[in-house]
């Protein structure tokens, strides 16, 4: 069977788009929650996720509170917040996205800039229909290194270190890397296992 991603019919890329204009956007479809925008210097792409998206960014959230229960690791969640950074000109909206490694850093915060703050440290991407950007490109250049990518058969998981793309296969290669994902060794036994140096 071969797996083929849908192009909604309701997703619009757009360019030459300014900062400001992305981040009017923004604010104006806040109240628009069935909107993900994606921005990658002028490049913006507005998408409405299908809800089989929704149903699979749920499991996934349980999944990851379950997981951290479990491990009695404290966890702070920001849900399908904007993360973005003027100076990069790049903005993501995850699925969901959370702060546990660094969740004592950001504890009590209300309001997050990734130019102060750390970025999250897991963002869970629903990937059932394919984006006309590269999310991942985004998401290592803000920082974020790991990332649960579901394409509604299998669960991947992807870890940056660095923005150089370097593939390793297999949980013996990651045994030998410096702890690059946030429930060790859970995340390496869930999926097959991309890494990203």
């Amino acid at each position: 069977m071969t797996k083929t991603l849908l192009k909604p019919e309701n997703s619009t890329l757009l360019t030459g788009i300014k900062w400001e204009t992305y981040q009017a956007l923004l604010l104006d479809l806040a109240e628009n929650p069935g909107k993900k925008l994606t921005y990658d210097q002028g490049t913006l792409e507005i998408m409405t996720p299908l809800p089989e998206h929704e149903i699979n960014k749920g499991f996934l959230g349980r999944l990851v509170q379950t997981t951290t229960e479990v491990l009695g690791l404290e966890i702070s969640s920001l849900g399908s917040t904007t993360l973005s950074r003027k100076d990069l000109q790049k903005g993501v909206e995850p699925d969901e996205c959370y702060y546990i490694t660094n969740e004592e850093l950001v504890r009590g915060k209300i309001k997050f800039d990734l130019d102060r703050d750390p970025p999250p440290d897991l963002a869970i991407e629903i990937y059932i229909t394919s984006s006309s950007l590269d999310r991942l490109t985004i998401y290592a250049a803000l920082g974020i290194r790991e990332i649960w990518r579901f394409d509604g058969e299998k669960l991947f998981i992807i870890f940056f270190v660095g923005l150089i793309p370097h593939r390793l296969h297999g949980v013996q290669n990651y045994l030998g890397l410096e702890s690059p994902c946030n429930f060790p060794p859970v995340s390496c036994l869930l999926s097959p296992v991309s890494f990203f140096n």
